[in-house]
């Protein structure tokens, strides 16, 4: 099976939010710096279950803002004043049950879920920032997807 077939046989049935944490620390924010931000998949959490036509993918992302640059890692809280958790599941039922291929759900997962997940990311980071009482901040379209979409 190519790529592209793959695709055809997917219809998304639902995109869901089951965790949601931010945290904003203020005494980390000092007045008139600049503002780094990151963001990142964390790869080590993304599972991809498939029981039939049934698919579940469960994608978590992690952003933080910093008075200073900041490395991508998790553990790296020096200097971050705000942080956010968010995690997405993404449930995409087949047309016809067939078994998805390692190479294939590797490409679906690092190329096509990040691009769909992205624009509901982008909205909970301004959300958050918002309800955090920090300056609005959108963030690039696809920032942090170095690899092209290829089929």
């Amino acid at each position: 099976m190519i790529f592209e077939e793959l695709l055809a046989e997917m219809n998304i049935h639902t995109v869901t939010i089951p965790e949601y944490c931010y945290h904003f620390d203020q005494t980390k924010l000092k007045s008139g710096s600049s503002l780094y931000y990151n963001f990142f998949i964390d790869d080590k959490e993304v599972s991809f279950r498939q029981k039939g036509k049934e698919i579940d993918i469960k994608i978590p992302y992690i952003f933080s803002a910093s008075s200073k640059e900041i490395a991508r890692s998790k553990k790296d809280k020096e200097g971050i004043f705000f942080s956010l958790d968010i995690t997405y599941n993404l449930s995409i039922t087949l047309e016809n049950e067939i078994m998805i291929e390692k190479e294939l759900m590797n490409a679906f997962l690092n190329g096509v879920a990040p691009r769909i997940l992205h624009p509901y990311f982008r909205q909970s980071v301004a959300e958050s920032l918002q309800k955090a009482g920090l300056p609005q901040l959108n963030l690039p379209l696809f920032e942090n997807f170095s690899e092209p979409l290829d089929s």
